[in-house]
């Protein structure tokens, strides 16, 4: 049986059933193969005609610095989308406040306090009603999302086959400068760095007496760090690339995805609380691409497989809306002077970033190195023309297939 061109490069191939009989292909197969080579020619040729860059086989640090700006660029026009969508649909919450204000006076006139939980539903404010119910669709999809990758990497099903095609694409781009600068972003949402961002936020906010806000970001950081441990050893799935032991050895979700999207989430909504969106698209655009930038170093640097990287920015954002809702409904939440916060958080995360790159990155570096050296990459198959060896050999099956039908039935 031919190989794969889709699965090559993660070393699959369709397996034979083994028997001692000869093993004869149904009558349908070899329509199957025509239509399944005709679709990889195809995208043989359209992945022929991409850029380099763009098929990652010469990533350059302009390359890298563009893709970054890039992506900051379309994250502060997505949240400029959403601030005009904000202002459109403020007249209609106007009007539907002022229809909630007479509808409440009218149900306390005619019935008293008889219906008290529907007097003090309409007491609040329409705005608030919408973001309840925009943070519960958030919480369930972010839910329904990890559990549905938890269920698919237990079964096993084609989604391990995205993630190793992707692990193997990945690691044909790796050079060495790209491999320390993957490696300084991934410390960004290592131990070191979460754990001095958190100490110095909570004490700026212990000093600043937001003693519901400290209390919420304890919360945050733990608890999703105990989430983490829990779905670790109870999946138990390997790392494609390990330089870890005990239950950190294990790869979903990835804690560096759901560390740097609770620090870096929960630190940018305590920032826009109650803040001019002036202030808050800069914080969330910034908060993006640092998220972003560390997931895409995990899978760089082989520590996991894409739906590990995913399934951990869902569990960080289940966990940072649920934690939201409740610090806006349950409490009066504090306006927080954004800059002094920011700069606390961005000065501990330097000063740890600093020692880190000093004692340990040139380590680190290697270690990393040495851990996807040590796992086997199938090399990319060779580009098929229209003469090659390997086109040839694929237009011989689709001739010899009904052939090899027919022979065992005329034996």
């Amino acid at each position: 049986m031919r190989t794969e061109r889709w699965f090559y490069l993660a070393g699959m191939t369709r397996s034979l059933p083994r028997s001692n009989t000869e093993y004869t292909e149904p009558a349908h197969a070899p329509i199957d193969d025509e239509i399944d080579d005709e679709f990889e020619d195809t995208m043989d040729e359209l992945i022929a005609e991409w850029p380099a860059w763009l098929r990652f086989e010469q990533p350059t640090p302009g390359l890298l610095i563009g893709g970054l700006l890039l992506f900051v660029v379309l994250a502060v026009l997505g949240l400029c989308l959403v601030r005009i969508a904000l202002v459109l649909i403020h007249p209609a919450v106007r009007l539907l406040d002022s229809l909630r204000r007479v509808a409440h006076d009218a149900l306390h006139a005619r019935a008293g306090d008889r219906w008290p939980r529907v007097l003090k539903l309409l007491e609040r404010e329409v705005a608030e009603i919408l973001l309840v119910a925009i943070a519960a669709a958030v919480l369930l999809a972010s839910g329904g999302l990890l559990i549905w990758l938890a269920m698919a990497v237990a079964a096993e099903t084609p989604l391990v086959r995205v993630d190793q095609a992707v692990f193997a694409w990945l690691q044909q781009g790796r050079q060495d400068w790209l491999d320390v600068a993957m490696t300084a972003i991934t410390e960004f949402g290592g131990a070191r760095i979460v754990v001095a961002i958190g100490i110095a936020v909570f004490g700026w906010l212990a000093w600043r007496r937001a003693w519901a806000a400290a209390a919420y970001w304890t919360i945050a950081l733990i608890g999703a760090r105990a989430c983490v441990m829990v779905l670790k050893y109870g999946l138990a799935r390997g790392r494609p690339a390990s330089i870890y032991g005990g239950v950190e050895s294990f790869s979903f979700p990835s804690g560096h995805a759901t560390s740097s999207m609770v620090t870096y989430g929960f630190l940018a909504f305590l920032l826009c609380v109650r803040q001019p969106w002036r202030v808050r698209i800069p914080v969330l655009a910034v908060t993006a691409t640092v998220v972003v930038a560390i997931g895409l170093s995990r899978l760089y640097l082989g520590m996991h497989w894409l739906s590990d990287v995913v399934a951990g920015y869902a569990l960080g954002m289940a966990w940072i809306v649920m934690l939201a809702t409740a610090y806006l409904t349950l409490h009066v939440p504090a306006r927080l002077s954004p800059a002094p916060l920011a700069g606390v958080a961005a000065a501990a995360a330097l000063a740890m970033g600093a020692w880190v790159a000093v004692y340990h990155l040139p380590h680190n570096v290697e270690r990393y190195r040495d851990a996807a050296k040590a796992v086997p990459v199938a090399p990319a198959p060779e580009t098929e023309t229209e003469g090659s060896p390997a086109r040839l050999d694929r237009q011989s099956d689709r001739v010899l297939a009904p052939q090899a039908v027919a022979m065992p039935a005329a034996a």
